[in-house]
């Protein structure tokens, strides 16, 4: 049996803009209605509809012996116009985190889930040098009005993520590829992290845990070449190195900058949210960025999303955060599958990471499931099918999978038991 610690969160983990349904005023949305940007042909609409389903949504989880939840909060929905609040959308929020609370539920609150609002995009978005200060902003606002109800604060997710879809690869709206613009971007995220903690510390009135939710992925060069080992490494310096240096130390370094200082970033984070799902293999390739990702092999086992299932690399990351010496909270690890029994198979694997890495002195207190429910996959539409729960066409009405009730064992119990392991531990 694989026992975690007293006190160990367990949950799933969502975004506004995934399951809320109606977000009109972020540049998704608007992205989304120009039609072909998304893969599966679908818009985000009412997605899960859970803006108005909330309570029943948490109730489910509730049931289902979850006892934390991480959300994101619309910030296009809180600032419609830049300088402009909205009172009744706080509100809502406001009920929403009083919804988590009654149904046993520790909230972990992000702040920024990859949706900008529309005045903030017209004005560059990340590229412009006032991003920083204006998210700080929004930052300090809801701190302030959501109070001692929120103990965890988590300020952008994803950070890698971001200036690589929307300014590099042309996945995310704006759709641009340019690497100027790319750094641009990765250098104002880092600096509003800092401004986002400093600015919800200044502003809450308790003392929450505030940290970045960062997308690591364990890179692996294809080779022993030296060119191959260099790509991997720019590739890690991008990724990951870029990010956890950055805040550790306060400086923009490479690609972004030349290691100069960031006034107020430096250990900007009292905890570290954790995301994961697979690895990437790296070759030497062509210009502008002089590499390459090596697709799985043919007997690798594949997600729908066409990532490689490799726990190992999950261990590896949860164990390279150890002499940051902050604690870590799983905040999304999941796989996109038609197959539950591959879910199952992949929750109880992914576990064993989670417990190995425990066991070696890393301070993980928490594991969130990506995801609660199937939603709106950003540019893959509706197609990918991530939740423990499946939503029933038409109706929008919540059906938990097989691996709901596995994973409420496993809460339940605070472990995975012998049985589950035997079962889908190999």
């Amino acid at each position: 049996m694989l026992k975690f610690p007293d006190g160990f969160y367990w949950g799933c983990a969502t975004s506004s803009h995934q399951v809320e349904g109606n977000n009109r005023n972020n540049q998704w949305w608007a992205w989304e209605q120009e039609g072909g940007n998304v893969r599966d042909g679908t818009t985000s609409g009412p997605a899960c509809d859970h803006y108005n389903r909330f309570d029943d949504d948490f109730a489910l989880a509730e049931e289902l012996g979850h006892s934390a939840h991480r959300l994101s909060i619309e910030w296009s929905r809180i600032e419609p116009e830049e300088g402009r609040w909205d009172e009744k959308e706080v509100e809502h929020y406001r009920r929403v985190i009083e919804s988590l609370h009654r149904h046993g539920l520790t909230p972990f609150v992000t702040l920024h889930h990859f949706t900008n609002p529309l005045w903030f995009e017209q004005q560059g978005g990340w590229t412009s040098p006032r991003a920083p200060d204006l998210i700080a902003r929004y930052a300090g606002y809801m701190a302030k009005q959501l109070g001692e109800a929120v103990p965890f604060w988590l300020t952008i997710n994803e950070p890698s993520v971001v200036p690589a879809a929307c300014y590099l690869a042309g996945m995310h709206p704006p759709a641009k590829r340019d690497m100027g613009l790319a750094m641009q971007a990765a250098r104002h995220i880092l600096i509003a992290h800092g401004k986002m903690y400093q600015a919800v510390r200044e502003a809450a009135p308790h003392d929450p845990q505030v940290g970045p939710v960062l997308n690591m992925i364990y890179v692996e060069p294809a080779s022993d070449s030296e060119e191959d080992r260099q790509a991997a490494q720019l590739f890690d310096q991008y990724w990951n190195s870029y990010w956890l240096e950055g805040i550790r130390d306060g400086v923009v370094g490479p690609p972004a900058g030349g290691g100069e200082e960031a006034p107020g970033l430096k250990g900007t984070w009292d905890i570290i949210g954790l995301n994961n799902y697979s690895r990437s293999v790296i070759a030497a390739g062509p210009p502008p960025m002089g590499l390459r990702q090596v697709p799985p092999g043919p007997d690798a086992e594949t997600s729908t999303m066409g990532w490689e299932v490799y726990p190992e690399g999950f261990y590896r990351v949860q164990a390279r955060l150890k002499p940051y010496g902050k604690p870590v909270y799983i905040t999304e690890n999941g796989i996109g599958t038609d197959d539950d029994k591959q879910r199952q198979r992949y929750i109880v694997r992914h576990l064993r990471q989670v417990h190995r890495a425990i066991s070696e002195g890393v301070d993980v207190r928490g594991y969130l499931h990506w995801s609660f429910q199937d939603n709106f996959e950003w540019a893959e539409g509706f197609r990918q099918k991530f939740g423990l729960i499946a939503m029933e066409e038409g109706t929008r009405n919540r059906l938990p999978r097989p691996s709901a009730y596995l994973f409420r064992d496993i809460a339940r119990a605070n472990a995975v038991s012998d049985e589950l392991l035997g079962r889908w531990g190999e």
